[in-house]
């Protein structure tokens, strides 16, 4: 655990409940699930934490008043683990918002989108976006970076294959990143021709790198609409 981590967890402990326990991030080698960033735009980090207590995920914030940490803000989570948390600027460029894979029991990772209102946490992502490994990155179009992240979410179809996108999120919602789609799955492109040209024999490298291929080269494809959970059936 590293300095900046060990100090987080040392401010965060008074504030979770007797009985409950810091949430830790499956995919990051299970480190606490502690971050320091600016959520309200003034210039001061925050110190955000997630925590299980009662069966439920519970998401907050504090910030230091001359020296003193206070609880700032809170919000229900999901799910039984997190396996990412982040901070980036999604909806707009400079001003960070919460990003958060809510893990459930069925592995299934949800995406949460959270930002600073002035008066407390909102969601700007609707329920059911699940992914298996999502990359956030101010990824450069015509003009280049703009200072705004995009998404890139990849979920796997089957044990050969994956589905990816790239997004940026709008006020519609989530959208295509279109006009960054020759930069995002170029890189994918280029990554999976190296590991289809070693293992040729495996089915995934040769489907990933068709579809980033195709996507990298295609001016304007037709959108995909978020991935979202399906319903049960019955």
């Amino acid at each position: 655990m590293n300095q900046n981590v060990h100090h987080a967890v040392s401010i965060i402990r008074p504030f979770i409940p007797y009985g409950g326990e810091l949430a830790l991030l499956t995919r990051h080698a299970n480190m606490p699930a502690v971050l320091f960033a600016d959520i309200d735009y003034d210039f001061q980090v925050e110190l955000i934490a997630l925590y299980r207590y009662q069966g439920e995920q519970n998401l907050i914030v504090l910030k230091n008043n001359g020296g003193q940490w206070n609880m700032f803000a809170h919000a229900n989570g999901k799910g039984v683990y997190v396996a990412d948390m982040a901070a980036a600027p999604v909806a707009r460029a400079g001003q960070n918002n919460l990003l958060i894979g809510w893990e459930h029991e069925d592995w299934r990772v949800e995406l949460d989108i959270l930002q600073w209102t002035g008066t407390g946490l909102s969601r700007l992502v609707p329920d059911g976006l699940v992914y298996d490994w999502l990359e956030i990155e101010d990824m450069p179009a015509a003009n280049g970076p703009d200072g705004k992240c995009e998404l890139a979410l990849w979920l796997q179809d089957s044990e050969q294959s994956y589905r990816i996108e790239a997004y940026r999120l709008e006020e519609a919602g989530l959208v295509p990143a279109v006009d960054a789609y020759p930069y995002y799955f170029g890189k994918v492109a280029f990554y999976y021709e190296q590991l289809a040209a070693q293992q040729p024999d495996v089915p995934l490298y040769r489907s990933v790198l068709d579809e980033a291929l195709q996507k990298s080269s295609v001016a304007d494809p037709a959108p995909e609409a978020p991935p979202a959970e399906e319903a049960p059936s019955g």
